[in-house]
C-alpha cells in the first residue's frame, strides 16, 4: 500500500498549482497601508491564498522545534512547578506540562491561569513572566512569541475559516494581509529597500493596491496594531469571533533577535527553493 503524504508534501502540490504572482513610535493601523478603493477592488480570500499556503508550511516546519518553547508563553506550564518545583498531581493527572525548569516564586496563580486577576495592580504577586527558560534557542521575548502565535493563527485560520461567521470580511482580509506583509518582511531574506520579497511570496497584485512602495517600507519600520484575537490559541471559529473594532495589540516586529530571524530566513529559503524556484522565480534577496 502506498505511504500516506505528509502535510507538507499535500501543500507542495497544492502551490505548484498555483499561478505565479500576477501582472516610527507611532503604532499603525490597516487603513494606512490602503489608497481608496473602488467597491471592485475589494480583497477577497482568493488573495490571501498566495501567502496562506506559504504560512501554513512556514509553520508547519517550524512547529516541531518552536512549539515547545511556546508552552511557556503560551501559560501551558503548571503554575505550581513554576512557582514552587512540584504539584501535588503527576504529571498524567496534571491538565498542565509539568517538564520545566522555569522558575519563578513570585508568579501570581490567578493571572497565569486566566490571564486576568481581580487584585490588578494591588496584587502583590507579579503579572509577567520575568525572564525566558535557559534552554530556549529562538522565542525568548514576548514579541517573538507574538509573530509565532501569528503564524499559528494563520495557519489555524486556512484550515478552520467560515466566511459565513464573519460580517466584514473584506475589514479581516486586509488585517490578515497587513500581518502576512509583515511577517514576509521581517523574517524572509530582503533586498534593502525593496518589496521584490513580499511579490515573491505573496499576492502581487494585492501587495501593490497598498501604498506607495516608499511609505509602505516606511510603515513596515513601525509597530503595527494586531487584532487581539489573532492571539487567542482557543480561538472559536464557528462564533462570531472577529470585529473590526475589537481590541488591539500593538506588535514591534522589528524588535526580533538574530537567531529567531536566522531561523525564519532558512525556512523562508527551503520554501523558495522547493516550491517557487522551479516554476520560474527569481530570488528577491540577489
Amino acid at each position: 500500500m502506498a505511504p500516506k503524504k505528509s502535510k507538507i508534501n499535500e501543500l507542495v502540490e497544492q502551490t505548484g498549482a498555483m499561478a505565479l504572482n500576477p501582472s516610527n513610535t507611532t503604532s499603525s493601523q490597516t487603513a494606512d497601508y490602503y489608497h481608496d478603493r473602488k467597491e471592485a477592488d475589494r480583497i477577497n480570500f482568493a488573495r490571501l491564498e498566495k501567502g496562506l499556503l506559504l504560512f501554513i508550511y512556514v509553520y508547519e516546519t517550524s512547529k516541531s522545534t518552536l512549539a515547545p518553547e511556546m508552552l511557556f508563553w503560551d501559560h501551558r506550564i503548571c503554575v505550581n512547578v513554576i512557582t514552587t518545583g512540584k504539584c501535588s498531581k503527576s504529571s498524567d493527572q496534571c491538565r498542565s506540562e509539568h517538564q520545566s525548569s522555569y522558575r519563578q516564586t513570585n508568579l501570581c496563580p490567578y493571572w497565569y491561569i486566566n490571564n486576568r486577576c481581580t487584585f490588578g495592580s494591588e496584587c502583590q504577586n507579579s503579572h509577567r513572566l520575568e525572564v525566558a527558560p535557559n534552554d530556549h534557542r529562538y522565542i525568548r521575548t514576548e514579541t517573538e512569541s507574538d509573530v509565532f502565535k501569528l503564524l499559528r493563527f494563520i495557519r489555524n485560520f486556512a484550515g478552520h475559516y467560515i466566511d459565513s461567521i464573519i460580517a466584514d470580511q473584506h475589514q479581516l482580509y486586509k488585517d490578515i494581509l497587513v500581518v502576512m506583509v509583515h511577517l514576509v518582511h521581517v523574517l524572509s531574506r530582503k533586498n534593502a529597500r525593496s518589496i521584490e520579497h513580499l511579490h515573491l511570496f505573496l499576492e502581487k497584485t494585492t501587495v501593490n493596491q497598498m501604498i506607495s512602495e516608499e511609505n509602505l517600507l516606511s510603515e513596515l519600520e513601525k509597530p503595527f496594531s494586531v487584532p487581539e484575537v489573532f492571539f487567542d490559541l482557543r480561538l472559536n471559529y464557528s462564533a462570531t469571533w472577529y470585529r473590526p473594532t475589537g481590541n488591539k495589540q500593538d506588535v514591534n516586529f522589528n524588535q526580533l533577535s538574530p537567531e529567531f530571524v536566522t531561523y525564519f530566513n532558512r525556512i523562508f529559503l527551503d520554501y523558495y527553493q522547493g516550491r517557487l524556484k522551479s516554476r520560474g522565480a527569481k530570488p528577491a534577496w540577489c
